[in-house]
């Protein structure tokens, strides 16, 4: 063990992976060995939440330490505000070398940015719209290199590798792979005894849809069970917002082969052999840390950056507060300290703070949580307070959401025409509301800008199947556990300078 603070940083994280597609988490009939390892040596937080469940929003957070509704990027891939500093320029200001490798989601893909100017490697390029002026990504250029012919075409005429095409190459030529031999390179190049300390961040597209992939088949959809809520008829308590995402995936769904039970466990086991394939390639940058002799001085953490509904409510992928959607796998290794789980929710807003105490370093102003610390291998107790700029105390969190512009389709809606009927403006307005989501201990309150709230005892009830404050079931009891909640929630707001305006749930 180091006695000394570490100097570098091993950030990996993925693109919608539930925690419990790790075995570490409670599932042992999926295969995560490296993972598993990584976790032995590391806290597993066992309840840790995103700050928004949709990928631009919730990446801005993780690498700047500031709530969507302060760092400013609402909507999938728009780039964050220069007033707001990353992770990485912090660094690179103290001496690292920062390098990114992976899908970026904020705004130009294909070029270094941010502080990440030492080592850059992209593979998306279904965010570029002018290759011809822009270029192509790194995986890309790697793919030509290696012989492959692009066969998709984009609007605008260029030949590109489609999410689809590169999910059906062989696994030797698959974005997981590339992403290993790129970390590994960087690793080999900034890994140097004596040279500048580095912080390294990569981002696996997987298990993101498409839901496919060379492992297709390493898990039998017989073997798959599905969420008890998946079972259940549709409730028209429900609020709005969620039933028309189950009716969008009820009529198209390209992620199932057919709306039934059989369809639906094939798509999660398809999704099981992409979480373990990230695993393996995980384990291969993580090998390679340790070959290097880089472990004992490198902070390791692994995380998403949203969830996945995978079946929950018969529905996918994200943009949703339920515990589906909202909750992510955690690690966070630090040598010098011991292993340990911990129980109490924590978010995803704490990891800028967390890192850079580890490191040595304060964070930026603009950061809004507190660091992780003293949790980290001891734990600590839920209703201990915290130094944060939030407002919350441990084992609170809170979650947003932006809403669904008018005209936009998200996580399996698709808007109806907006011809004036009461029933497309009933669609659209219920769509486009925002919501703020807090969670304290067993109580889990959704504030809803157009008044469809939700409150569940996750202790009773970790499905999320019965509101409390649904229209006519709302009693003495449910107002009770919600009242605090709402007081919690109107001081978080105060504190971060969130200005959305919520009528009371209560």
């Amino acid at each position: 063990m180091t006695a000394t603070r570490p100097r570098n940083l091993l950030f990996l994280w993925t693109d919608e992976q539930r925690p419990d597609t790790i075995a570490a988490y409670g599932n042992p009939a999926i295969r995560t060995p490296h993972l598993d390892r990584l976790a032995g040596g590391a806290t597993l937080f066992e309840a840790a939440y995103c700050t928004a469940p949709l990928c631009t929003p919730s990446r801005g957070s993780v690498i700047t330490g500031a709530y969507p509704h302060a760092h400013g990027a609402l909507r999938n891939n728009v780039p964050l505000p220069a007033s707001v500093p990353t992770i990485a320029e912090v660094l690179s200001a103290e001496g690292y070398a920062c390098g990114y490798a992976g899908k970026w989601h904020l705004g130009d893909e294909l070029r270094a940015q941010r502080g990440f100017e030492a080592f850059w490697s992209s593979i998306e390029d279904g965010y570029t719209a002018d290759h011809a002026g822009r270029g192509f990504s790194s995986y890309h250029r790697w793919l030509v290199a290696q012989g492959y012919t692009p066969p998709d075409v984009t609007k605008e005429g260029d030949r590109v590798f489609s999410r689809q095409t590169a999910a059906r190459l062989p696994e030797a030529a698959g974005k997981p792979a590339f992403l290993a031999a790129e970390a590994c390179r960087f690793l080999d190049a900034h890994g140097r005894p004596g040279g500048a300390p580095f912080a390294l961040y990569v981002n696996f597209l997987e298990p993101h849809f498409p839901l496919n992939g060379p492992w297709d088949d390493l898990y039998p959809p017989a073997a798959m069970t599905l969420p008890p809520s998946w079972y259940v008829p549709p409730d028209p308590a429900l609020p709005l917002r969620y039933r028309l995402r189950q009716e969008g995936f009820r009529s198209q769904n390209p992620h199932v082969e057919a709306d039934d039970e059989a369809g639906w466990k094939g798509a999660r086991a398809r999704y099981w052999g992409l979480a373990s394939l990230v695993d393996k390639y995980a384990g291969r940058i993580l090998e390679r840390l340790d070959a290097l002799g880089l472990a004992e001085d490198t902070v390791v953490v692994y995380s998403s950056d949203h969830g996945d509904m995978m079946g929950e409510h018969r529905l996918l992928a994200k943009a949703m507060p339920f515990d589906g959607a909202s909750r992510v796998p955690l690690l966070i290794r630090a040598p010098g300290l011991p292993a340990g789980r911990v129980a109490t929710p924590v978010s995803q807003i704490d990891v800028v703070p967390t890192v850079l105490d580890l490191l040595g370093f304060a964070p930026p102003p603009s950061a809004q949580g507190a660091s992780l610390r003293p949790l980290l291998g001891a734990g600590a107790s839920a209703g201990a307070a915290r130094p944060a700029t939030d407002g919350l105390a441990w084992g609170e969190v809170v979650v947003e959401w932006a809403g669904t512009p008018r005209g936009e389709s998200v996580s399996g809606y698709r808007p109806p025409a907006d011809d004036g009927s009461a029933a497309s403006e009933a669609a659209l307005r219920a769509m486009a509301m925002q919501q703020r989501t807090i969670r304290r201990g067993r109580w889990k309150l959704t504030v809803d800008e157009g008044g469809e709230h939700e409150l569940y005892d996750l202790e009773t009830d970790p499905g999320e199947t019965r509101n409390g404050l649904a229209p006519g079931h709302a009693g003495a009891a449910a107002r009770a556990a919600a009242a605090p909640l709402w007081e919690r929630l109107r001081d978080w707001q105060g504190r971060t300078a969130d200005g959305l305006r919520l009528p009371a749930p209560v």
